[in-house]
């Protein structure tokens, strides 16, 4: 019978061993390295992270009723099942120019119930899978209403993603809305 290569699992170890989402270090040669999948969506060159237990929502465009002498960054609300949900230009907020061609203008809902907020995005969110290799020692500049909630970056495949704590963030708009 042929011996299988010594990095090779026989097949009775491969089976039995646990499911979790580390590398085999003896497959690669490395200690074990976690990958998590994230959620990541663009405001205007800027890629954000929702967090792994965030609570995210893809919605079509609707029509948004529009809160008189508040800012021009809040588009309005939406009634999303009996919950009032703000919608929030973050291209407008943060003074970018959008990137993307607009492929479908779609609203991003992240949290629930009285914590949530709305985003509008030009292009769907993407799966980013990073490890702790991916994460920088320092933070690229950032828009100063956004930099306290994103303070940990990666890099992916040419592009930086911040992790965006979204449940601060939407409290920190609620005291600047009014004009």
């Amino acid at each position: 019978m042929n011996e299988l290569p010594s990095a090779w699992l026989k097949p009775s170890e491969a089976l039995n061993r646990p499911l979790n989402r580390q590398v085999d270090d003896r497959i690669h040669g490395l200690t074990h390295v976690q990958v998590n999948r994230r959620l990541g969506f663009h405001v205007g060159n800027i890629g954000l992270l929702i967090g792994e237990r965030a609570i995210s929502e893809l919605r079509e465009w609707v029509t948004l009723c529009p809160i008189p002498n508040t800012a021009h960054w809040l588009m309005g609300i939406i009634n999303l099942r009996g919950n009032l949900i703000p919608v929030f230009d973050l291209n407008l907020l943060l003074g970018l120019e959008r990137t993307a061609e607009k492929k479908k203008r779609m609203l991003l809902i992240l949290g629930q119930g009285e914590e949530a907020g709305g985003i509008v995005i030009d292009d769907l969110p993407i799966h980013i899978a990073l490890t702790a290799l991916d994460r920088l020692e320092t933070i690229p500049p950032l828009p100063a209403a956004i930099k306290p909630f994103a303070t940990v970056a990666y890099e992916k495949n040419g592009e930086v993603w911040f992790n965006f704590e979204h449940k601060g963030f939407f409290e920190s708009l609620a005291t600047r809305v009014a004009v």
